[in-house]
């Protein structure tokens, strides 16, 4: 039924109609013994009122209230009512004259507005809108709808006029801290927006742009500043101290001369003899370029995910900017990592006499699409678990507290530095933190872990929620049961329940089409043998979902906020320490 808002005239006149009394649920304001319209101007916007559809007649509708008072309604356009309606409605506005009104509930829930009604008249609370939304929120969350809940609920909803009264409700029944930026986070946890994955994509981007910032003010004044070109290497130090691990700083000693250098490096010998690879010359060994291109470049492309002709680029720009080929071989063989290549090749140019390089040809350098991609590479390596190498549970407790300590020092490196891209950098750091400290808030309430995973180039975002019915937990101790999403390029967004009883392991994918299914069903035998291989039998299910279910978002979230909520949980625990 469609309605729209009344236009109500005041009326001191006789009442019409007020003998008939009002069927079913009692109007929650008092309209004493004047006429409805004439009290209906004294009541405060937002106020709630029940009213019986008594009579139409073309555009003039007579609505009965509590006490027999009517009211005489304008409709403002054509509306199908019926005759004995109970409908609740709202004062939109009132400015002593004329009222409008509006139909708030329609009541097609008599028994939840009665109770509604008589908990705010229980607990001495006005009928207000507000009010109303809190209650009804309440009830439909299975929570104690009492006076202190409601004060608790209207406390933070004027604190945070933005948040819906649903969400504060939400995080309340689940104990998540009301705060500002929990509020974001759960509301876009709820959007479905919330990946791991996206946070350090937006990071990476804004590292590039403080990097980019900090390097053209550098080299602006390159001409009149003789260490230009050492503080473009400690800013770019600096930037890399902050993400990196012990074990990706460079050795001061790797690039000290004398020791390997290649064919076209070395003269000829006094004597007219031809150099050949692998000649030792005192402390020097020949190496050997073509080995070079050939091998460590393929080798390197395995350690970091950059391809191969990436790599050659970045190798050729540091060539054309006069590195011996020593050195660039020196670079493949010690780097076992994007990080530990970026340290090495920072360590190198500052070993490089700057008179040889130009500030101007480092921050061209630094500024090429191969060293972007380098970085970016880097930064995906430390905040993200290597998704063909993970052994351990423990390992996403580490990568957790890694991330806050990495985004911890990029906002105290860079925070108030590097004018608007410093500042985006800090934010960013700050939202990446924020994020791990609702997803530890959840992780007191379920099992619930998200795991950022970096295969090959690419990175993926998967969410892992373990949980078993309350219900059945007496009946099958034994049984164990897992949602996993995943954020797949090829196959889209992909849901896993896992569930395990005895030795059978049973599996449901779920993807959005006929397509997905297919490549799904082509790969299975491989999980099939890997289960196999740990003891266990697998009986495996690839389910389409509907068009409306796939694009609802996450199994995970639904689950986890869905009308089950009642689960027992076993805790997969972390901690995060500043």
């Amino acid at each position: 039924m469609q309605i729209s808002d009344f236009n109500i005239s005041a009326n001191t006149g006789k009442p019409i109609l007020t003998n008939t009394p009002v069927q079913g649920n009692q109007p929650a304001v008092s309209m004493g013994n004047i006429s409805g319209n004439a009290q209906i101007t004294q009541a405060a916007e937002g106020q709630l009122f029940r009213g019986q559809i008594l009579n139409i007649t073309g555009d003039q509708v007579n609505i009965l209230m509590e006490g027999n008072q009517t009211l005489l309604a304008h409709m403002g356009e054509s509306v199908n009512l019926n005759i004995g309606d109970a409908i609740t409605f709202q004062v939109k506005e009132n400015n002593g004259t004329n009222v409008t009104i509006k139909p708030f509930a329609q009541s097609a829930d008599m028994m939840k507005d009665n109770a509604i009604f008589k908990v705010l008249d229980v607990n001495n609370l006005s009928p207000t809108a507000k009010n109303y939304q809190i209650a009804e929120s309440l009830m439909n969350n299975n929570m104690a709808v009492d006076k202190g809940s409601m004060q608790r609920i209207m406390q933070q909803s004027y604190k945070y006029p933005d948040a819906s009264i649903d969400t504060l409700v939400s995080m309340n029944k689940l104990g998540i801290p009301v705060t500002e930026s929990s509020i974001g986070q759960f509301e876009a946890f709820m959007s479905n927006n919330h990946q791991l994955v996206n946070n350090m994509n937006g990071m990476s981007q804004s590292i590039l742009n403080l990097s980019a910032n900090v390097l053209n003010d550098i080299s602006s004044s390159a001409s009149s500043n003789p260490q230009a070109t050492l503080e473009i290497l400690e800013f770019n130090q600096t930037l890399l101290s902050a993400i990196s691990d012990e074990g990706d700083i460079a050795d001061p000693n790797l690039f000290k001369t004398g020791e390997t250098v290649t064919l076209n490096d070395v003269p000829a010998l006094s004597n007219g003899a031809t150099l050949t690879e692998g000649m030792v010359l005192g402390e020097q060994t020949v190496a050997s370029t073509a080995d070079f291109t050939q091998q460590n470049l393929q080798m390197l492309s395995d350690k970091t995910g950059l391809t191969p002709e990436t790599l050659n680029n970045i190798f050729d720009s540091l060539r054309n900017m006069g590195i011996p080929e020593e050195h660039i071989q020196k670079l493949a063989d010690d780097s076992h990592s994007s990080m530990k290549l970026l340290n090495n090749i920072n360590e190198l140019l500052k070993q490089t006499n700057d008179s040889d390089i130009s500030a101007t040809d480092i921050k061209a350098f630094f500024q090429t699409e191969e060293y972007k991609e380098l970085l970016k590479s880097g930064i995906k390596e430390k905040f993200t678990l290597d998704g063909n190498n993970m052994k351990s549970p423990q390992e996403l407790d580490e990568l957790y507290n890694k991330m806050y300590e990495k985004t911890n020092n990029l906002a105290e490196a860079f925070g108030g530095k590097g004018g608007s891209a410093g500042e985006q950098l800090s934010n960013s750091a700050k939202g990446m933190q924020e994020r791990l400290d609702f997803i530890q808030n959840l992780n007191n309430m379920f099992s619930y872990a998200q795991i950022p995973v970096k295969l090959g180039n690419n990175e993926m975002n998967s969410e892992l929620f373990v949980y078993m019915n309350k219900k059945k937990l007496s009946e099958n101790k034994e049984d164990v049961s897992a949602l996993l999403h995943l954020d797949m390029d090829h196959l889209g967004p992909t849901d896993v329940h896992v569930s395990l009883r005895g030795g059978m392991v049973n599996t449901r994918f779920y993807v959005e089409d006929e397509v997905s299914a297919k490549i799904l069903d082509e790969h299975m035998t491989i999980l099939e043998k890997a289960v196999n291989e740990a003891g266990f039998s697998l009986k495996n299910e690839v389910i389409t979902r509907e068009p409306s279910i796939a694009t609802s978002g996450s199994m995970v979230v639904d689950e986890m906020f869905g009308v089950d909520l009642e689960q027992s949980v076993k805790r997969y625990s972390f901690d995060i320490r500043m």
